[in-house]
């Protein structure tokens, strides 16, 4: 019953943003900002032949921010957490044939960014750290023997669409004071928050479980599946089932969007790029609109350019799109089987090494 309310009320706000449309405001020029920085970033991407020129596209997607401040702290974390994540990834991606230090790795790297997104100033890049880190190990998963090549090509790809939407927003975004950082205790300062910690390491062990199943199952999406479930498992203590469901539902629309423009484009250069800009216009909108629609209008864009976005040319085909969305089906299913699995077991076993939790207050 919780699941179908959740979903009608995602509905409507869907209908309710895509009703607000407009091209004027400061909801508008955001959206259009993200959408002239996203097609720039792929662009410069595909003319610098990198491989996968839709990670500087999602790139400029996820750190444009109301004003240049906000989008600058956004960039320095996000290229932070790449350039670690990238590292970590690839020494753990040594590992590949030796199973438990390689899915220990995976598990301390989950654990550690649900963790440090909750309790770091520098939340975001603890997020990216951990992502980046899954992107790496689990593509080696997939091609062993190529860590070092996607350590290097996602870090490129990610500096490239840093660089190009920062360009575009030093033109046209405004010069705000920078917000005030938020206070946080930190990583590793004292108490620990036993109930996070518990969180984290489900999460960890979740992750962890990925390969063993996905091996046995030989399913598609590898990669999404454990970026998914750690999404929605760092978002616990914030409506994780409408995070789930905004997920979902972002990549099926921006992936139907992708499926209809890809039928008219073929090779016609001109109207891709138009194509691209208005569906990267129209998701980002509903993004930037900040309401309970937002993470789909992110995870619109993001299938958008998976399904649009391919090599150095318009894609030719929608598998990328596809087996992004079976990894997210995959991920909500592993973030809801570790919370009614594994989350009665590590909980009381980290509180009774840790103590019993602080009462958080109540929002």
């Amino acid at each position: 019953m919780a699941g179908a309310d959740a979903a009608s009320r995602l509905a409507k706000a869907i209908g309710d943003e895509l009703a607000a449309l407009s091209v004027s405001g400061p909801t508008a020029n955001l959206a259009f900002r993200t959408a002239l920085a996203t097609v720039a970033a792929v662009l410069a991407a595909m003319m610098l032949h990198l491989e996968s020129p839709y990670w500087a596209g999602i790139t400029a997607v996820a750190i444009v921010q109301a004003d240049l401040s906000a989008t600058f702290a956004r960039s320095v974390d996000r290229s932070l957490g790449t350039m670690v994540g990238a590292a970590v990834g690839y020494f753990g991606a040594g590992f590949v044939g030796d199973h438990l230090i390689f899915l220990s790795i995976v598990a301390g790297a989950v654990a550690f960014g649900i963790y440090g997104a909750e309790r770091s100033r520098r939340a975001y890049a603890a997020l990216l750290g951990a992502i980046t880190v899954i992107l790496v190990m689990f593509g080696a998963l997939e091609t062993p023997h190529a860590a070092f090549d996607i350590a290097v090509n996602r870090a490129l790809e990610v500096i490239t669409g840093v660089s190009v939407t920062y360009l575009v927003e030093l033109i046209a975004a405004p010069d705000d004071a920078p917000a005030p950082v938020q206070d946080k205790p930190g990583i590793f300062a004292a108490p620990v928050d036993a109930e996070l910690l518990a969180t984290a390491v489900t999460g960890g062990l979740a992750a962890a479980s990925i390969p063993i199943i996905w091996e046995t199952l030989q399913l598609p999406g590898l990669s999404q599946t454990p970026i998914t479930a750690f999404i929605i498992l760092a978002a616990m203590r914030r409506q994780p089932l409408m995070k789930a469901l905004n997920r979902l539902a972002g990549c099926f629309l921006g992936g139907l969007y992708g499926l209809w423009c890809m039928h008219f484009v073929d090779d016609e250069l001109a109207l891709w790029l138009v194509l691209l800009f208005v569906g990267l216009y129209l998701a980002c909108h509903v993004k930037h609109a900040m309401g309970e629609a937002s993470e789909s209008g992110q995870q619109a864009g993001i299938a958008i350019l998976l399904a649009m976005v391919q090599g150095q040319a318009p894609s030719e085909t929608l598998l990328p799109a596809i087996d992004r969305l079976v990894g997210i089906i995959g991920g909500i299913i592993v973030a809801a089987a570790a919370q009614a699995v594994l989350a009665p077991l590590v909980a009381p076993a980290v509180i009774a090494l840790l103590g019993r939790p602080k009462m958080r207050p109540r929002d």
